[in-house]
């Protein structure tokens, strides 16, 4: 008997952390606003409006350089709370139409819709309620992509933005591929897109008809993976957090400090023993996450999801570092700061980070591994980065 195909939703909310302020603020509806830290000093973008996107400003920017993009701009400080309330009000949305949801970050999830069909009508039907469950539980938009697997879902999510609904049935992926340039597979990163394109490749189609075996000639054990994922083949899992799995290390300083260094070396550090935990387990994570704590117990949390699982210390630590820099009031002392990983996989679920870099990628594998033997050997503290504090206790 013949399995039939999976349902899997991806769910994007459209400029989240702006579609939240504008609902508190409706005098920013219309006008180029960003979310982030102050323009002066090291505040980066968290979030921008399509009015200021076409002004070139996006997430990650200084917002130096994105008010020099858009002298106009309005930059609004996070509103914490009111980003973790209405991801919670979104996820129970989620969860009424069913229980296989995966939050991939406070704005994004996947949803296993298979075999809802009676419940809720064929696969646009059923997206079309549940766009319209979690306007009337948020009243915030969100674009749905809707596919065979969750790469699909959500490729065809981002094609749809903003507040779009977009359905690649089972049987045509490799045909929705076809015209899509080649950045938009999951994974793949800027230097592999330059070699492909020295090569004349721009479209996926074109990694299509390299075939298997040319594309394991040019980009080794990975090729075999690059080419699956340009006919549409990724993993249909979604698991519900009872499944979630996670891998990381907090700690709680002896005098509250609000010095970027101090806080730096300690995320350094913490990201070290994550990734050395992630190794240890044969596991890569596709979520980064922070945790820190103000003077007064104020406590907050922020992710991101990579577009490549990793388990590498120093990409960790990056994305933990600029995590807590967007986000953290630079004049408040801080009593704790954690590094958390979650989305959480096998070595081989999903992974193509040595596209990435080629050579270079295998070589950083290499030196991960040479670090572990040594640790294993002479202690944890026997090998640290030049950033890495080592007086933090682990809790």
């Amino acid at each position: 008997m013949t399995t039939p195909p999976k349902t899997i939703i991806h769910v994007d909310m459209d400029c989240f952390y702006v579609s939240v302020e504008r609902l508190h603020d409706p005098s920013l509806i219309g006008k180029p606003v960003a979310v982030g830290g102050p323009s002066s000093g090291r505040g980066v973008v968290s979030s921008a409006s399509y009015e200021a996107r076409a002004y070139g400003v996006r997430s990650a920017m200084p917002c130096s350089q994105a008010l020099r993009l858009c002298p106009h701009l309005i930059i609004v400080s996070h509103g914490f709370g009111h980003y973790a309330e209405y991801s919670r009000r979104a996820a129970a949305a989620f969860r009424s139409l069913t229980p296989l949801v995966e939050m991939a970050s406070q704005d994004e999830a996947y949803l296993d819709m298979t075999g809802t069909e009676r419940l809720w009508g064929a696969p646009l039907a059923m997206a079309g309620r549940l766009r319209q469950t979690v306007f009337d539980e948020t009243r915030l938009p969100c674009s749905l992509g809707i596919g065979s697997n969750r790469m699909i879902a959500k490729i065809a999510s981002a094609l749809c933005k903003p507040a779009g609904l977009l359905w690649v049935p089972a049987g045509s992926e490799t045909a929705f591929l076809r015209p899509l340039p080649i950045r938009r597979i999951p994974g793949l990163g800027p230097k592999a897109q330059e070699r492909l394109g020295a090569l004349g490749i721009k479209t996926i189609g074109q990694i299509q008809e390299l075939g298997e075996n040319e594309c394991a000639r040019l980009f080794g054990n990975q090729g075999a993976e690059l080419h699956r994922r340009a006919l549409g083949q990724a993993s249909a899992t979604v698991g519900g957090e009872e499944a979630a799995k996670s891998i990381s290390n907090e700690t709680t300083f002896e005098k509250d400090s609000a010095d970027a260094d101090f806080l730096n070396g300690v995320l350094a550090a913490l990201s070290e023993k994550v990734g050395s935990r992630l190794r240890a387990a044969g596991l890569r994570a596709r979520t980064i996450g922070i945790k820190y704590r103000y003077a007064g117990f104020e406590t907050h949390t922020a992710a991101v999801t990579l577009a490549a699982p990793t388990h590498d210390d120093l990409l960790i630590y990056q994305t933990a570092r600029d995590l807590l820099a967007a986000r953290r009031h630079p004049g408040r002392p801080l009593r704790l700061v954690g590094v958390a990983t979650t989305n959480l996989g096998g070595d081989g679920e999903g992974q193509m980070d040595l596209l990435s870099d080629g050579a270079t990628g295998e070589r950083r594998e290499r030196l991960l591994g040479a670090i572990d033997a040594l640790r294993a050997k002479h202690g944890f503290a026997s090998v640290r980065s030049g950033t890495s504090r080592s007086n933090w206790r682990e809790e």
